[in-house]
């Protein structure tokens, strides 16, 4: 293990960790629902940061797949919101 991952290891990840607890706190119980869609956007777009960290770090293929598809959810979990919060409802 070289420098830079061993700080990755203990390091950025449980920094990433104690991140990642407040976002969900912020997105659970939040003053306002545009304060809960930013907590959860960050959510998403900071793991996706790390699974893209973790699949470098491990040299496999199927973490960047899956960063892929987080950040494609969150994008459009945006799209759905700012909707809702435009117009005031969900159908089509």
């Amino acid at each position: 293990m070289n420098m830079v991952e061993a700080v990755i290891y203990f390091a950025v990840i449980p920094i990433f960790s104690i991140s990642y607890l407040l976002f969900l706190m912020v997105a659970y119980k939040g003053p306002t629902l545009s304060d809960r869609v930013l907590a959860a956007d960050v959510f998403f777009y900071s793991m996706a940061v790390l699974f893209g960290i973790m699949g470098i770090l491990l040299r496999s293929p199927i973490m960047t797949a899956c960063t892929v598809v987080l950040v494609l959810w969150a994008y459009a979990l945006d799209i759905y919101i700012a909707k809702y919060l435009e117009r005031g409802e969900l159908g089509d």
